[in-house]
């Protein structure tokens, strides 16, 4: 009796089809993959980064943007945001700065910085050059002077020619930078204020 053998044929077109399928023109998925990988490290961190640095505007939000307070957040945002939240309300940051440990991240956009601890947010400081009109509901403005932000806040946790830092409720932290003021000479002028977080370490 003749026997006939099916089973390496069978097993020969089951290596073999996966290898005509692929023998033909890439698919789109394949290109795509193929052109990723192409593309070096350095221009795939530049994708992430914007060359925009003071004219920033972000899009509408469902907080005022130029609203700060000091135990909930600023620029738009609340504490506790990822960076998707951010980056959605203010577009791609224009720098990334990361500590050591990959735990600290702070994402400058235009001139304001958003500092992240495990995608939480924890720190906003928020610039005059690209939020001028931000204020607190106690009536502190950038037009504010070094003694009516004193005056504000009460006893500082320190005081600077350049600085003055406040404890607010809870254990969040306010910060206020001065400059010298070009146009009026012995005076200082607001330009940044920030908050932080109790989990921010600041």
């Amino acid at each position: 009796m003749k026997h006939f053998y099916y089973t390496p044929i069978v097993l020969i077109l089951l290596v073999m089809l996966p290898l005509f399928a692929f023998s033909g023109r890439s698919t789109p998925a394949l290109c795509d993959a193929k052109q990723k990988t192409a593309e070096s490290y350095y221009e795939q961190l530049k994708s992430l980064l914007t060359r925009k640095t003071l004219k920033v505007r972000p899009k509408a939000s469902k907080r005022d943007v130029n609203l700060i307070e000091a135990e909930k957040g600023a620029a738009g945002v609340l504490f506790g945001a990822s960076m998707d939240d951010v980056i959605a309300i203010w577009g791609k940051p224009c720098g990334i700065f990361i500590d050591a440990n990959m735990r600290a991240w702070d994402l400058s956009i235009g001139a304001c910085r958003f500092g992240f601890v495990d995608n939480r947010l924890v720190s906003i400081s928020v610039h005059s050059a690209t939020l001028k009109k931000a204020y607190l509901k106690n009536g502190i403005s950038f037009t504010s002077s070094y003694d009516e932000v004193k005056s504000a806040f009460g006893e500082q946790m320190e005081a600077t020619y350049s600085n003055l830092e406040f404890a607010a409720e809870n254990g969040y932290v306010i910060k206020f930078h001065f400059v010298p003021d070009a146009s009026s000479k012995g005076k200082r002028k607001l330009i940044c204020i920030a908050v932080h977080h109790p989990d921010s370490g600041k």
